[in-house]
């Protein structure tokens, strides 16, 4: 990054800034006839150039789980985090992205989710704690894990916590009860981002950027209402494997 020139940036716009490599999506009470003069009118003077093939290397393969400690003076709570290499709607095992992001749901899709009851709630071991997923990544995605200590405590016990949360599941599997407030939960969003004029927007064009269609995003709520426990399951077991993920731990600094 230090190494990088203005000339660099103008150079990068350039080649990658250009209308064959853009999508244009407008948001709001206006229709086709108002908009395309205004569409062609700005965009369409736009000179066409050639945008080249753009090379996207592979993961390298994982064969252990790897670790990163670090310090730092300005954090206050020591926090714990673990990234799974997961499918996308695009690339690898792409039957299970639609049940990651229900078990991403039903894990740690807010406070009354799994890890929030056992570290918040019950344990009192955390402050926080969650999980994340997005399939709309071009490449391969992540699943996450997180959670923050309580003041004044470490990750040690929250890492065994996690852990052990992550046992249960793939022993005892999802119930179905809990699937179906997941996907509900889900549905649910879908339905209030619609009250948005940027959400949609973004929504849009960020599917359309990665390899998605129209018809898949207006198919969203019915695939997630599709998902089954066997679905959940599967999806669990294909990708909680420790040999496929990366364990980050923030600690404030010793003596800070």
């Amino acid at each position: 990054m230090r190494g990088l020139t203005t000339a660099d940036a103008i150079a990068w716009h350039q080649k990658w800034y250009a209308p064959g490599n853009a999508i244009v999506v407008i948001s709001g009470d206006v229709t086709m006839d108002q908009v395309r003069p205004l569409a062609e009118k700005y965009y369409g003077a736009l000179p066409a150039t050639t945008v080249p093939a753009r090379a996207r290397p592979d993961e390298p393969a994982q064969f252990a789980p790897r670790r990163v400690t670090k310090e730092d003076a300005r954090v206050q709570l020591a926090s714990w985090s673990r990234l799974y290499q997961a499918p996308s709607y695009h690339r690898g095992a792409k039957e299970h992205a639609y049940a990651l992001e229900v078990l991403a749901e039903l894990l740690g899709g807010g406070t009354s989710s799994r890890l929030y009851r056992s570290l918040v709630v019950e344990q009192k071991l955390a402050t926080s704690a969650g999980s994340s997923y997005d399939g709309d990544n071009l490449d391969l995605s992540t699943f996450g894990l997180y959670a923050s200590a309580q003041s004044g405590g470490g990750v040690g016990a929250i890492e065994q916590a996690m852990d052990a949360e992550i046992a249960r599941l793939l022993k005892d599997g999802a119930n179905a009860d809990e699937v179906t407030r997941a996907k509900a939960s889900l549905q649910a969003e879908a339905v209030k981002a619609r009250d948005s004029l940027s959400g949609p927007a973004r929504l849009v064009g960020a599917a359309l950027a990665t390899g998605s269609t129209i018809a898949d995003i207006e198919a969203w709520p019915d695939r997630i209402g599709a998902v089954t426990v066997a679905d959940v399951d599967a999806a669990a077991k294909a990708v909680f494997d420790i040999n496929y993920s990366v364990t980050a731990i923030l600690l404030p600094k010793a003596g800070g």
